[in-house]
């Protein structure tokens, strides 16, 4: 062993920054200390009980020694200490070039017995990204003996045996070694961040909170939604319910301790994270998206920039913090889009760090039905997955196919429905386009009348609709969807949520971001034919609260020549939602039932459709049932709606560029951020897919793209002509 092996750990560096070994190894103990405190009861429920108090062992022991081998000389010199670069007696040159986790299993107590030993080495092990392919025994053995160290036989097995092949052989610790390396991870990662927090506190009395909120912004008390909801919370649950009845309240009132809020669009995430900061307060409340940054910086306009201690109690200062904290997943109550949580179902390498959050958190996920098949399928699996770790669920939604709820029944929920005992919606049926000069001449005089939401398939029919209305001459004419930069968007949203809380009388038109994202109440809807799930969440947008007569037409659906049939929205759901649907009013429970039947008619008309939802199950279950490790272009290439790119229009190429040069020559972390998030202001998210041909990397940025093509202001992005629409065409 190593001569005064507890000095060297004091003296030599774990970081660039100086930090010791010691230090950092006593930031980890001192994390695991606290997540114990705080959430080590929930831990223990996953493990048998003759297992716990080994975990927490193991946990301690690989925490304590996952850095040991950076001891070695090699790596000290590499992490740029003086001390041995200067020192005569350093040779680089004759120490083989070894990683640090490769090396720390040696130092592990001789008298620790297996199969604890080998879990606690494996995981040390692959604390890091590594390959038994990567093993050159020779350079391990002599970077060992310049150490005064050996390398044994459990040693040599983690190293050249896959995790795989060792838990075969392993199989009942397999859930107790996949919590060891996942809080080994959560806890490696948190330690060495800018906040070094794994966790803050425990989320509690959000009924109280709830209660508190809806008795001071409504002077109302829980419905019977929400108190079903408190009184079943320590079950899965499957909540069904109309629009506008207080699911977000609800999705509060369950998690307790540790929780997450998942929400498919990001606008709509930003909504309820400020929901939940009226509730809960903003100290306990984590925003997490791949745009949150700005969101959260977007108001901050005179940074700080005499201090680099983010940890000062003022706004600037706060909020970033707060940014790391999240980011880490320490704080209580996290909003999030799913894709920040739920692909460790592809069993990416260090997925483990995203697993064992299951263990003892809650999860509420809101509109699972807005998903492609593909898509829907892979997070119907990571439901699954999450819950064989510990995880519990409230899954909330207007409308759900039945094919997922079915398969949603591996998690053993309650279900329930709720529905608005009074009519909100009377449809009439036009045989007609939405750009027909019936339709035009319709919306103008109902703008007249009142508050008009126009919501059609596609962003190419939405711009050709407000230029036909704009050369009519209609006042308070005014247009949304996916493709406007960040800056504009988040103008133009604050405009319509402002249009639609006022007693003026116009029109917007929208793509379906209308859907979900919006908080809308109009008084009369048109929009093209879509699919029965999405129809319905549009008319969720008109007579929200119920409060307005139904003895007229309020929803005004056009059957014909209908944008994004095939490329948007499936043929063959558009088909069986034009067959049933019937004019009149409908009350909520038909609309629901309209879902159900369109659906279960889905499996007789279009095989592919669920076929598409299962092949995404079973590349899951191979996954897991192979334990590969997911290859992501294969992953992406079935899940394509999920792969997106950032891009900014070339139009702002100037700007962004000089922007690009003082973020890249900037040392400051405030100013970074501050210019960063001023550089995302000039972009918008796209699927891949869709705009390939169009798209160049900016080489400063990683995972941003310039966009060429047209873009203004008032319509947005389209593209260079009419013959080279392609794909772009058909989204949002």
């Amino acid at each position: 062993m190593i001569h005064n092996l507890e000095s060297q750990l004091k003296k030599l560096w774990a970081k660039s920054d100086g930090t010791s070994i010691r230090d950092h190894t006593d930031t980890l103990l001192e994390n695991l200390r606290n997540l114990r405190e705080l959430f080590g009861s929930l831990i223990e429920n996953n493990l048998p009980e003759d297992k716990r108090d080994l975990f927490w062992k193991a946990l301690e022991l690989a925490c304590e020694y996952h850095d040991y081998g950076k001891i070695y000389p090699a790596f000290q010199g590499k992490l740029g200490n003086p001390e041995f670069k200067r020192a005569p007696e350093f040779k680089r040159a004759k120490e083989p070039e070894v990683r640090h986790n490769l090396l720390s299993p040696a130092f592990l107590p001789k008298d620790l017995e297996d199969p604890i030993k080998t879990l606690v080495a494996l995981a040390i092990v692959h604390h890091h990204e590594y390959s038994p392919s990567d093993y050159r025994e020779q350079d391990v053995i002599k970077a060992l003996k310049s150490l005064n160290l050996e390398l044994e036989s459990y040693h040599k097995k983690v190293l050249i045996q896959s995790e795989e092949d060792i838990l075969k052989r392993l199989e009942d610790w397999r859930k107790f070694y996949l919590l060891l390396k996942g809080f080994l991870l959560r806890i490696d990662h948190a330690s060495s961040s800018k906040v070094e927090k794994v966790e803050v506190k425990r989320l509690e009395n959000t009924p109280k909170c709830v209660r508190d909120y809806l008795n001071k912004e409504k002077g109302s008390d829980l419905n019977h939604m929400q108190r079903w909801v408190l009184e079943n919370r320590d079950k899965n649950l499957l909540l069904l319910a109309s629009t506008g009845m207080g699911k977000t309240e609800a999705g509060f009132i369950y998690l307790e301790g540790k929780g997450f809020f998942t929400v498919p669009i990001r606008t709509s995430v930003n909504a309820i994270y400020e929901r939940a900061k009226e509730v809960f307060g903003e100290e306990d409340i984590g925003l997490l998206h791949s745009t949150a940054s700005v969101y959260l910086l977007e108001n901050l306009d005179n940074f700080r920039r005499n201090t680099d201690d983010i940890r000062r109690n003022t706004d600037p200062y706060s909020i970033i913090y707060d940014i790391f904290l999240t980011r880490n997943f320490a704080k209580p109550l996290i909003v999030a889009t799913p894709d920040q949580l739920f692909p460790f179902v592809f069993r990416f390498k260090g997925f483990e760090k995203y697993y064992a959050l299951f263990s003892y958190s809650g999860v509420v996920v809101d509109e699972l039905q807005l998903f492609e098949p593909f898509t829907l399928g892979y997070l119907v699996m990571a439901l699954q997955k999450a819950q064989e770790i510990g995880g519990k669920f409230l899954v909330m939604t207007a409308t759900l196919p039945s094919f997922v709820r079915e398969d949603l029944k591996d998690l053993n929920y309650l279900e329930e429905k709720f529905f608005y005992p009074r009519d909100r919606h009377h449809l009439k049926l036009i045989r007609d386009s939405i750009l027909s000069d019936y339709a035009i001449e319709l919306i103008g005089r109902l703008s007249s009348e009142g508050k008009v939401l126009v919501v059609v398939n596609t962003r190419r029919r939405a711009i050709d609709l407000f230029e036909k209305l704009k050369e009519k001459g209609f006042e308070n004419l005014n247009l949304l969807h996916s493709y406007y930069t960040w800056n504009v968007r988040k103008e133009k949203e604050k405009e319509i949520r402002s249009f639609f809380d006022s007693t003026e009388k116009g029109i917007w038109i929208c793509t379906q971001i209308a859907e979900v994202s919006l908080d809308l109440d109009a008084d009369i809807l048109l929009t093209e034919l879509s699919t029965a799930d999405s129809l319905i969440q549009r008319m969720g947008r008109v007579n929200r609260r119920s409060l307005k007569p139904v003895d007229k037409p309020n929803v005004y659906i056009f059957t014909e020549d209908c944008s994004g049939i095939g490329p948007v929205y499936r043929r063959s759901l558009y088909e069986l939602t034009k067959e049933k649907l019937r004019e009149g009013i409908i009350s909520e429970e038909e609309k629901f039932k309209l879902v159900e039947e369109v659906y279960e008619l889905l499996e007789y008309k279009d095989k592919k459709y669920l076929d598409e939802y299962r092949e995404a199950k079973r590349y899951i279950k191979s996954l897991w049932s192979m334990g590969e490790t997911f290859k992501k272009e294969k992953a992406m290439g079935l899940f394509r709606d999920i792969d997106s790119v950032t891009v900014i229009p070339e139009k702002y190429r100037e700007e962004v560029e000089e922007l690009i040069k003082i973020y890249r020559d900037s040392r400051d972390i405030l100013e970074r951020l501050r210019v960063f998030s001023d550089i995302l202001g000039y972009t918008f998210s796209v699927p891949r897919y869709a705009v390939k041909a169009r798209i160049r990397q900016i080489e400063e940025l990683r995972g941003m793209y310039w966009l060429s093509g047209y873009y203004d202001e008032e319509l947005g992005y389209w593209e260079p002509s009419k013959e080279e629409k392609g794909s772009i065409d058909n989204v949002l």
